[in-house]
């Protein structure tokens, strides 16, 4: 009971140091106005309505020298495609952060309906930052079913690593960034050593935004539920003894309530099966669909804590 407590005092400190700081822009403080209104929901009015803000927020956000290689294939599916977002100027081989989006394991899409602009903004964000920013889509149900979602985050690893040289890519650098659903597809490569390469999950880390970590997708992981139970992100990482891959949790502040409950027993579970406890932060302002679109607005609050993680994990500046 005390290294619970603990635990939640932690989180609590967490939140309270980002919400600390400050934001300025009369666009982003009007945005997070209309997103408290519309609460701790998600649901066809709140995703539209946080997408048509960001989408106008994002026509004037800053985009960078960079250049952009849209379309890549790293499988034979249709939705087995990357952008790639990189700088002009030379350097390198940079650290590649992979975007992989949400949707219920369902919809969505490395181009987000209301806007090309997102969910480019994140891929965007990291190359302005000298890295290479990817923005991945994967196949969804109904046309697969467990684990082949999770095969889809190992064939992007692998294709990566068969072509950083030519996209200037340090191979030893490779990091996803999941969002809801998408962190159902990461978690089993980070935690079921089915999905990896020879026990190691290949990836310097992983930065998983509001995931959706119970397996009740019955489409995807089928109706059986002591077999959905054992597949849930929970069960597996309560169970690995493998490589542990660093982590940074993020939840939302008006995320649904068993968005933030699974995120804090991911936590905790990781609290008690590891070293040390996971990096953690909730975004203040922001709501299950923000929590991503957000990236590369100036509201650095988070995303400064994402490259600071990245840099800790690379030895980086």
């Amino acid at each position: 009971m005390l290294k619970r407590t603990l635990q939640i005092a932690v989180l609590l400190a967490a939140a309270a140091t980002a919400h600390a700081q400050t934001v300025s822009d009369p666009a982003l403080l009007k945005a997070y106005e209309a997103i408290k209104a519309m609460g701790p929901n998600l649901n066809p009015q709140v995703i539209e309505g946080t997408g048509k803000l960001y989408a106008e927020i994002h026509k004037t956000s800053e985009k960078g020298n960079l250049q952009a290689t849209k379309d890549v294939k790293y499988g034979p599916d249709a939705k087995n495609g990357m952008d790639i977002y990189r700088p002009v100027a030379s350097g390198g081989p940079r650290p590649a952060v992979v975007f992989i989006h949400g949707g219920g394991l369902t919809g969505g899409d490395k181009v987000n309906p209301l806007s090309d602009l997102m969910n480019a903004n994140v891929a965007t964000y990291f190359a302005r930052h000298d890295m290479v920013g990817i923005n991945a889509t994967y196949r969804l149900v109904p046309n697969i079913k467990y684990p082949q979602g999770a095969e889809d985050m190992k064939a992007i690893v692998a294709w990566i690593r068969a072509n950083a040289t030519e996209y200037g890519i340090n191979p030893e650098q490779i990091f996803f960034l999941c969002a809801s659903a998408g962190c159902t597809h990461v978690s089993s490569l980070l935690f079921d050593p089915a999905m990896m390469f020879e026990n190691d999950p290949d990836i310097a880390g992983a930065l998983m935004l509001s995931g959706a970590y119970q397996a009740d997708n019955v489409d995807y992981f089928g109706a059986d539920a002591a077999r959905r139970e054992s597949s849930s992100s929970f069960t597996m990482a309560e169970k690995y003894t493998g490589k542990d891959v660093p982590v940074f949790l993020l939840s939302a502040e008006y995320d649904p309530h068993g968005i933030e409950s699974g995120t804090a027993r991911l936590y905790d579970i990781l609290c008690r099966t590891r070293d040390a406890c996971p990096r953690f932060a909730q975004a203040r302002d922001h709501n299950h669909i923000s929590i991503n679109q957000h990236i590369n607005s100036s509201d650095e609050r988070y995303t400064g804590m994402m490259l600071e993680f990245i840099r800790e994990v690379t030895g980086g500046k």
